[in-house]
């Protein structure tokens, strides 16, 4: 509105008004809150699993950042012994206590859950405990195969597998075996 146009419709201006660095933070993280609500929300499906081709492990299951996961066989029926300054090498896979299902691509193990804290639970498959590598130097690793410590030895995780028996990886699947032939030729006698 112009001046002019005020003055014919008796109408004051509004003046513009400003938020302040605090606010506006404080407004952003609402904002958020409100698009992250739906995916944290008691009964929200996270995170989600899947198999992938760990080389030498084909079918290994993984987590959305494609980490591979790894089960301590002395933790079969979800008997933590992973605790302390395990957890800082062995990183569980935690959620937040009111998460309920946990997606598989891939995968046909049961996904269970136990407790880690009053807030946060770990994710199991064929009832063992999951957790990740520090020593895996990233996506798809496989460092910490056969590291034995805390009374057993870890793995990655079979992602086929629907028996705690075989949820462990405990095999290396080789891939195809090259072979070099020559011929004889008119060089050097081959």
């Amino acid at each position: 509105m112009t001046n002019d146009a005020v003055v014919e419709s008796g109408v004051a201006p509004r003046r513009a008004r400003t938020v302040g660095p605090v606010r506006a933070a404080a407004l952003a993280v609402a904002a958020a809150a409100l698009v992250v609500a739906p995916l944290v929300a008691g009964g929200a499906t996270a995170p989600a699993l899947k198999s992938a081709r760990v080389v030498g492990y084909p079918g290994a299951l993984v987590n959305v950042s494609s980490r591979s996961l790894y089960v301590l066989t002395s933790e079969r029926g979800a008997k933590l012994k992973c605790v302390g300054s395990c957890l800082s090498v062995w990183p569980p896979l935690l959620v937040n206590k009111s998460v309920t299902h946990v997606t598989i691509v891939g995968g046909k193990g049961h996904v269970g859950f136990v407790a880690r804290s009053k807030t946060m639970k770990q994710v199991t498959y064929n009832s063992f405990p999951l957790y990740t590598f520090s020593g895996d130097r990233g996506a798809l690793g496989h460092a910490g195969v056969g590291i034995a410590a805390f009374g057993g030895v870890w793995y990655l995780v079979r992602a086929a597998a629907t028996t705690p028996v075989a949820t462990p990886y405990k095999k290396v699947v080789k891939g195809p075996k090259t072979t070099t032939t020559t011929t004889k030729g008119s060089y050097g006698g081959y």
